[in-house]
């Protein structure tokens, strides 16, 4: 089940995911872009291979997270979120989308997304 966390601009959405022998959580940020919503990064919290995609829907530039864990991929994830996210989305290519973006919306959207991660991971 997809859950979703409003933060201004753009959204935040997680999920538990398998895919190719491996699985964990898929974490996106979307934002409206020419009036449709599109997934401008993608981290795929992932067991075995952890990695991350800068336009995952466009050029799908790969970066490997080599040597975490499912888990400090997703605490990487969530700083990187919480404190890095204009240059990410400037990296990814929507600068515009970087400057709408709201600190503060983006920070507490991000404190929900890590207690509801957080209370999947102790229930699992």
């Amino acid at each position: 089940m997809q859950h979703t966390f409003e933060a201004g601009n753009v959204w935040l959405t997680a999920q538990y995911r398998h895919f190719g022998g491996d699985e964990g959580f898929d974490i996106r940020v979307y934002a409206h872009v020419n009036g449709s919503p599109r997934q401008i990064l993608r981290f795929d919290c992932f067991k075995y291979q952890p990695h991350y995609h800068y336009d995952p829907m466009g050029r799908d530039e790969h970066v490997e997270l080599a040597g975490y864990t499912m888990s400090d991929a997703i605490l990487w994830t969530l700083k990187q979120l919480a404190y890095h996210l204009p240059e990410m989305l400037t990296q990814a290519g929507y600068p515009d989308v970087a400057a709408g973006v709201q600190p503060e919306a983006v920070r507490k959207a991000v404190g929900e997304l890590e207690q509801h991660l957080m209370a999947a991971l102790s229930s699992a």
